[in-house]
């Protein structure tokens, strides 16, 4: 069953959460509904950094459907609230810092499914992973989809967002973090690398793997060696043996 205390619906309720500054993770609007009032959301949106996304009107009557609101009352426009209040970067990395010796955080970077982000979450968690960071852009939003996937993952883990993955890179590599990217071409097979430092493991979309931006900020980029005739492996998947690799080397140290 949807949770409905994530939702905000109706224009002028999303217009007063955006004016209120509270934490919103999407804007979904229906196909179709383009006037002032809507407009205005967008560009209050826009200047929030709130990521506004056009529905087909089949499903944006679903949505509404599921969320029990009766049709036309949310007048095209539904707001998601995100699974928990977002972090700052450097809260996520004071408190990973303290909660362990070898702390490990995950970022994604140009990950826009929702199904790959909860899975990777999920993962990122068994692992022991201490939160994930992620960009405020162009990333799947934190879903009911995506919190599903993650099997509720993404309810514990805490959450970092940043305006450039890259600059945030940057400012943890200054502070004495090991990152390791996940791409193809690679320098160095994924179990070559030590793990013991506290680590960052970055991971990239199947698609257009990491930015180069990004690529110039890791210590290694590290791939899995494929033994058939496919290429590459699902994100998720290829996250989830980098990260037990991880927790591999660490036990066999301890």
């Amino acid at each position: 069953m949807m949770n409905t205390q994530r939702y905000v619906v109706g224009r002028r309720a999303v217009a007063e959460a955006l004016e209120s500054g509270l934490p919103l993770e999407k804007i979904f609007l229906s196909y179709g509904a383009d006037d002032a009032p809507l407009n205005r959301i967008r560009a209050q949106a826009d200047r929030g950094k709130v990521p506004c996304s056009t529905m087909d009107r089949r499903k944006f009557q679903q949505l509404e459907r599921d969320l029990g609101v009766a049709r036309n009352d949310a007048q095209g426009v539904i707001a998601l609230r995100p699974v928990r209040d977002p972090i700052t970067l450097d809260q996520l990395l004071t408190d990973a810092r303290a909660a362990s010796d070898h702390p490990l955080l995950v970022v994604l970077d140009g990950i826009t499914d929702p199904h790959n982000l909860g899975a990777i979450a999920r993962s990122a968690e068994a692992a022991g992973a201490a939160g994930l960071i992620i960009p405020e852009l162009y990333t799947a939003p934190v879903t009911p989809t995506a919190v599903k996937a993650s099997a509720g993952a993404l309810e514990h883990l805490p959450l970092a967002k940043v305006q450039r993955v890259s600059t945030a890179l940057a400012a943890c590599a200054e502070a004495g973090w090991t990152i390791i990217g996940t791409a193809i071409p690679a320098t160095t097979a994924y179990d070559a690398v030590d793990y013991w430092r506290p680590t960052i493991i970055v991971i990239g979309s199947e698609g257009e793997g990491l930015h180069q931006r990004v690529l110039d900020h890791c210590d290694h980029v590290v791939e899995i060696p494929m033994q058939g005739r496919i290429g590459s492996l699902n994100a998720s998947v290829a996250a989830g043996i980098v990260l037990f690799e991880v927790v591999r080397q660490r036990r066999a140290r301890t």
